[in-house]
């Protein structure tokens, strides 16, 4: 399983591999993970009490209904381990993740391929792809790697469709604080779905808000009892106290409309800065609406630019792409300026 920011096994200079929050890591959110260490003697809250009656408090609902966990990956793996699915649908191209921790349980899995035509785009005529034999459907909101967002009245025809057929609904939001949705009033569904649909679960990371991927963050919204059971599939003390940490404070840091319009507009200006550069070097681009993009280039764009010290992510082993797909971060605009500067040099040689 592939997945970016290999700065192990290569030698990498500039790293547009991974999707990061573009302003870094914010300053508050390091000082209270720093801070956090002096507790670093003692155990974890093994409830959570503290982190989810502020996640509850942040998403408008119980606490009985969040849970945290050291990723949005660990709570993935946890919650297909409550549902043990047989069957399950994945709308390709998707998040590598989910092949893997589906096929950890053994399920069957029916790939459903978007078109490059339609510009790999979610809609209801990929509703048919929903058949009352499957047991789950995951999917991502926005869309790793397009970096397209679902249409609202797309989920609800889903979900409805969904809980017709008992069918369970994973719907991960990593990047949905990162996505022109977080900026279009945008209001905060989750809990409000959950509540309606009861085989609903909504993942989210605060690893990549807070561009702190090497401490592992993220929350789940369901119903009671589909936490309850969550609890059975996870270590005891499964959150650090260090990301628990991070996690409040991330909380906190969400509140701040300052902040998060900064970022939001950054993301949406760089974007299209990168999305133009690239589209004249010839390249072909495709819409995204949030801290990533995914383009098609020569087949060995991605070794050449390994080769001066670059990293870019090589979209390949995505279903429903191959050679020649890429996906590059939104970075802050001296780190594109570079990256675009070294791809017009590459492409003159």
């Amino acid at each position: 399983m592939q997945h970016g920011g290999d700065i192990y096994r290569n030698k990498v200079k500039m790293d547009h591999s991974v999707n990061l929050n573009p302003l870094g890591i914010p300053a508050e959110v390091l000082s209270a993970v720093r801070s956090s260490l002096d507790r670093a003697g003692v155990y974890p809250d093994l409830l959570q009490g503290a982190v989810r009656e502020e996640i509850a408090a942040s998403v408008g609902g119980s606490s009985t209904s969040v849970l945290a966990g050291s990723g949005a990956s660990e709570l993935l793996m946890g919650a297909v381990r409550v549902i043990m699915p047989k069957k399950a649908l994945l709308f390709e191209p998707c998040f590598s993740g989910y092949q893997h921790t589906l096929t950890s349980v053994g399920c069957e899995i029916c790939h459903h391929i978007l078109t490059e035509e339609n510009g790999f785009r979610l809609t209801a005529e990929d509703l048919e792809a929903v058949t009352p034999d499957l047991d789950l459907i995951l999917l991502s909101d926005p869309v790793n790697p397009t970096g397209q967002s679902l249409e609202d009245t797309f989920i609800e025809e889903l979900l409805e469709k969904a809980e017709k057929n008992h069918i369970s609904v994973i719907l991960d939001e990593s990047f949905l604080m990162m996505s022109d949705k977080a900026g279009q009033g945008h209001s905060d569904h989750g809990y409000e779905r959950v509540q309606r649909y009861e085989e609903l679960w909504v993942l989210r990371s605060m690893t990549k808000l807070l561009a702190m991927p090497g401490i592992r963050m993220g929350y789940v919204i369901s119903g009671k009892e589909n936490i309850r059971r969550l609890t059975g599939q996870l270590p005891e003390w499964n959150l650090s106290i260090p990301a628990e940490a991070g996690i409040r404070a991330g909380l906190k840091l969400l509140q701040d409309e300052a902040y998060i319009g900064h970022m939001l507009s950054l993301i949406r200006e760089e974007r299209e800065y990168l999305s133009q550069g690239l589209g004249a070097l010839g390249f072909t681009v495709y819409d995204s609406q949030t801290s990533f993009l995914l383009f098609r280039g020569p087949e060995d764009l991605y070794e050449r630019l390994l080769a001066r010290g670059i990293l870019i992510r090589d979209c390949s082993d995505f279903r429903g792409l191959g050679k020649g797909y890429y996906r590059i971060a939104v970075k802050k605009h001296e780190e594109n300026v570079a990256l675009l500067r070294a791809l017009g040099r590459m492409m003159e040689e």
